[in-house]
């Protein structure tokens, strides 16, 4: 038998795997037996970690997300800080994740934008949505508490606040994946900052708070 971190290391291979092939062939015409003749395993193998192609969508997509759901667990625990430092925090932590790995990424918005991959893209947002409010909905209402939000609907406004930061992201990711994209470009670097600012001043509408509290851009 495989020791525990061989084991860990065949279902990462799956994982890995299978996001390619999903990307190169989309989710629908990718079996399980096309998976298991690039990594050249038998189908005792794959069943011995994944009883079926749906749990490995499922393992995918906590492959995917597992980082930054986790970040934000502990950023909210955080009780030295602020209902408006806390979502600071997890705006940063959250884009630094995605800088440090870009690769991965990329893998997500790859699988999200073909068409054919809409069920996978639908789980990936289901679970990053549902960590999501469920945290800023807390932070809300520690907000409140706080005298910092005047705010009758915490779980709405969570769910429009997790929409309007994913719509930003989604925004910034079609500019580096993007072929034309260049690191040190000063005109994509401006757009991207104009883009965060945009959704700064959004969510501080939203949030009913004066221009200027939040802090979504490091000024280095």
């Amino acid at each position: 038998m495989w020791t525990a971190r061989k084991g860990y290391e065949r279902k990462k291979e799956f994982i890995e795997t299978a996001i390619e092939m999903f990307i190169e062939k989309d989710y629908e015409k990718t079996s399980i037996n096309d998976i298991l003749k690039v990594i050249n395993v038998t189908k005792g193998s794959f069943y011995y970690y994944f009883d079926s192609k749906e749990e490995l969508i499922d393992a995918i997509v906590v492959y995917l997300t597992q980082e930054i759901q986790e970040s934000i667990e502990v950023i909210y625990k955080k009780n030295d800080l602020c209902a408006i430092q806390k979502l600071e925090h997890i705006f940063h932590v959250v884009n630094q994740i995605r800088q440090d790995n870009s690769l991965v990424y990329r893998q997500i918005y790859d699988l999200q934008k073909k068409d054919k991959n809409a069920y996978i893209s639908k789980k990936i947002m289901e679970r990053v949505s549902y960590v999501n409010i469920k945290y800023i909905k807390l932070i809300i209402e520690q907000g409140i508490k706080e005298g910092v939000f005047s705010i009758t609907n915490s779980e709405e406004m969570a769910e429009l606040y997790v929409y309007l930061v994913s719509r930003c992201k989604e925004k910034v990711a079609s500019i580096i994946t993007d072929p034309s994209f260049e690191d040190n470009s000063y005109e994509n670097y401006k757009k991207i900052n104009d883009l965060i600012l945009f959704y700064q001043n959004v969510l501080e509408r939203v949030l009913c708070v004066p221009s200027g509290t939040l802090h979504f851009i490091v000024n280095e």
